[in-house]
């Protein structure tokens, strides 16, 4: 009677060998375009994709985070709602701020009838006031505007 499940045990031991080594070969392909173009194991069509090479060497060299969000601090250091100008004084002002801190973020939002600029992700008020003392220092014609403001920041680890 054993003797009968021993062919049986062997086949399923074999079967679950050879998909957990395809499970393996699928996961060390590097990107999605790799894996769409492999034939499918049963019905062994494959995916063309016509598009320009750089999306594929952007998506490549793109850092892929796990990102939560918690209640934190970003220090603002401009606000308006002159329609003629905000817009684009904000974005002139996050390009400054970004070339002075490459290593921040820098956030520009509209919430009508406000154009804003923010700059980091703190978790303490005191880190704020930190980054909010060497922004002054950067941009002292600025200081009037710059402050710190409660909010929903980003906390990123890479994978």
């Amino acid at each position: 009677m054993r003797r009968k499940f021993y062919p049986i045990i062997v086949v399923l031991l074999l079967i679950g060998w050879q998909l957990q080594a395809q499970k393996n070969q699928d996961s060390k392909k590097n990107n999605i375009f790799e894996v769409l173009s492999t034939p499918d194991s049963v019905t062994h069509a494959t995916v063309r994709i016509h598009q320009d090479k750089r999306i594929e060497t952007l998506l490549a060299n793109k850092k892929f985070t796990n990102q939560t969000t918690t209640n934190g601090f970003r220090v603002q250091v401009f606000s308006s709602n002159v329609q003629q100008t905000a817009k684009n004084k904000a974005f002139n002002i996050e390009k400054q701020i970004q070339e002075a801190f490459p290593d921040l973020l820098v956030y520009v939002n509209y919430t009508s009838p406000f154009w804003k600029v923010r700059v980091g992700d703190f978790k303490s008020k005191s880190e704020a006031q930190v980054f909010k003392s060497q922004l002054i220092d950067s941009f002292p014609i600025m200081k009037s505007e710059i402050y710190i403001v409660p909010e929903q920041i980003v906390i990123s680890s890479l994978k």
